[in-house]
């Protein structure tokens, strides 16, 4: 008896459901015709939508932001030289060296 049980169990947990419709296979997909978002093309999309004024006044003030950037790296890295040509003169006169 246990076993009438068993193979009706399994045959129940055997039927699979099936996808109404099925894809084709990979190989016999179209390619993409889809255009490839790019960082240009969402640029263009968001400068569409401004005036050539506003566009101006964006890249300004990105250009200024870039300078500022590259002058407070310049700042602080002049900065670390100069402490550290210090600190080895420092660490040169704890040891005794002249």
């Amino acid at each position: 008896m246990p076993s009438s049980k068993l193979s009706s169990a399994s045959s129940a947990s055997s039927a699979t459901i099936r996808p109404l419709y099925q894809s084709p296979p990979p190989s016999q997909t179209q390619p993409s015709r889809r255009i490839p978002v790019t960082p240009a093309v969402l640029r263009d999309i968001f400068a569409s939508s401004r005036s050539s004024y506003e566009e101006r006044s964006i890249s300004r003030i990105a250009f200024f932001r870039f300078v500022g950037f590259l002058f407070s790296c310049v700042g602080i890295s002049f900065l670390a030289a100069r402490n550290r040509s210090l600190a080895m003169k420092s660490t040169a006169a704890l040891l005794g060296a002249a």
